[in-house]
């Protein structure tokens, strides 16, 4: 956290000096208490009333000055979130697919979300009460010390009291907080799986079972809670105890100091003040300490993330390699599943060339979209070789093939943006080029990303293909949701913008009027 906190420096060191002047104003305003105290007991009325004006005011400036630290503290917090939810993401997108594919999407939502939640809560909004109550207690203790050395040395030896017993729990305060992560995580799978299936449950009139998986996770989250809850109250009942006796201490030393003449009697009051501020300010420091410590789990798992992070091949060289597609070969390629006992592809050899527009045929099962994803080096071949332009694919960057080869997969995702964001994803094409290929697809710009039929949702993936020279593009039943007189009309003005397609469609009549070479899978 530390490098986050550093990003924001000059943000933070305001905060916190803000924080400090406020711990100033209220220790002086308690040691006014005093001076208050012994107008009372002397009878002077005018001083008595104009103390209690300046105390008033001393407080007073303290709520503005709160006002303004409390502002640039909120802004300065959500910048570090930003920047780490950034972090997150770019340790994401650096994964290889396989990599990024072995944990569900909920999984990563829960570092976006609940982990960093977390870290506002056990850490950033840690930080500054840190700060606050130790400007408190320093100042309470210079306080004390004005009033006498005694005071002074009882005080700093109860604080190293509250500050050490507790720290025995720190490993158990960590292990409460990694344990609501995990808790965290294994609630968004239950919840997720259940809402994600509402269509398989609805279908077998099980719609109950959405409210048992998310009864299930909540529990395991209740439990996380609970624990983690119990840990914290005995460490505040063992701070509390002591914080109450260091107190108590502290004020019958006074009174002793006051019967042996040495301190006043409304001295009592502000040395009262000053010792809640010691104490109290040093039992929340050391659990809140213990609590910020905490998130070092958190910040672990996200390192772990980056370690994963894909390396993309630095000596891979372009010279007399084409940036343009020439030429996908399989050659002798087995592919099967994880524990699957049939191979989806078996020994399979062939060359699709430049130029030519292809169909894959074969019944369901038979690897149609295994062969897409392993042209784009989604999957690894059990045995065999895929060569792009001549080279292994296994050696050329990830961003290389991209930019050689478009797969479109029968799933289509369309984010909460514009229609026009939708189509360019962030690309940069000139509005010509858009319109266009808006005109060609048939896509209304003023269509809401949320009300999107299957049909219009396909015809903004295939809008996505802006730029096709020079690529081979891959169709996984992209017009499966469009009827079949429109999805011709499409397909032709697609295959007119293209150089080289491969298509996956289970309607023949779909590509029955165009010059495809058909390559049926066995």
């Amino acid at each position: 956290m530390y490098h986050y906190l550093k990003k924001h420096a000059f943000a933070v060191i305001t905060s916190c000096l803000l924080l400090l002047v406020n711990s100033v104003l209220q220790v002086l305003a308690a040691t006014k208490m005093a001076v208050l105290a012994n107008y009372l007991i002397a009878g002077k009325i005018r001083p008595f009333v104009s103390m209690l004006v300046v105390i008033f005011l001393l407080w007073f400036l303290t709520f503005l000055i709160s006002f303004l630290e409390s502002y640039i503290q909120e802004t300065v917090i959500q910048d570090i979130l930003s920047n780490i939810r950034n972090d997150i993401v770019t340790s994401l997108i650096k994964l290889s697919q396989n990599e990024f594919k072995q944990n569900p999407v909920d999984y990563y939502e829960s570092y976006l979300q609940n982990d960093v939640n977390l870290i506002q809560k056990e850490g950033l909004n840690t930080f500054f009460l840190i700060i606050r109550f130790s400007g408190n207690a320093i100042f309470a203790l210079i306080a004390l010390y004005l009033y006498s050395n005694i005071l002074f040395l009882a005080a700093i030896l109860l604080v190293l009291v509250i500050i050490l017993v507790p720290r025995f729990c720190k490993r158990s305060l960590t292990a409460g907080v990694t344990k609501i992560s995990q808790a965290n995580e294994n609630f968004l799978k239950f919840t997720s799986s259940g809402l994600h299936g509402y269509d398989t449950l609805y279908a077998f009139n099980a719609l109950g079972e959405i409210k048992k998986l998310v009864a299930t996770g909540s529990q395991s989250l209740k439990q996380a809670n609970v624990h983690n809850t119990v840990r914290r109250s005995a460490v505040d009942i063992i701070t509390g105890v002591i914080n109450i006796g260091s107190q108590l201490l502290i004020l019958g030393i006074t009174g002793l100091l006051h019967f042996q003449g040495k301190i006043s009697a409304g001295a009592i009051l502000s040395t009262a003040e000053l010792a809640t501020k010691v104490f109290d300010s040093a039992g929340i420091i050391n659990r809140y300490f213990a609590q910020l410590l905490s998130t070092s789990s958190i910040f672990a798992k996200f390192n772990e993330l980056k370690g994963q992070e894909e390396s993309e091949n630095d000596n891979f060289v372009k010279t007399n390699f084409s940036m343009e597609f020439q030429s996908l070969e399989f050659k002798n390629v087995t592919f099967s599943y994880p524990n699957a006992k049939e191979k989806i592809l078996h020994n399979f050899s062939y060359v699709f060339k430049k130029g030519d527009f292809y169909k894959l045929n074969g019944i369901s099962g038979r690897g149609k979209s295994t062969l897409l994803k392993l042209a784009t080096g989604q999957l690894t071949p059990t045995k065999g070789e895929i060569l792009l332009n001549g080279i292994n694919i296994t050696v050329i960057p990830r961003n290389v093939i991209n930019s050689i080869i478009i797969y479109l997969p029968q799933t289509v995702t369309v984010f909460p943006r514009s229609i026009n964001y939708n189509i360019l994803l962030g690309r940069n094409y000139n509005k010509a080029s858009l319109d266009r290929v808006k005109q060609d697809f048939e896509v209304n710009e003023n269509w809401h990303y949320n009300s999107l039929s299957g049909g219009q949702t396909q015809r903004i993936a295939l809008a996505r293909l802006i730029d096709t020279k020079g690529k081979l593009i891959l169709l996984d039943e992209s017009f499966s949701s469009i009827d079949l007189k429109t999805a011709q009309d499409l397909l032709q003005k697609l295959l007119n913008r293209v150089e080289s397609v491969i298509v996956v469609s289970h309607r023949s009549a779909e590509v029955a009027n165009f010059s495809f070479k058909n390559l049926l899978l066995k």
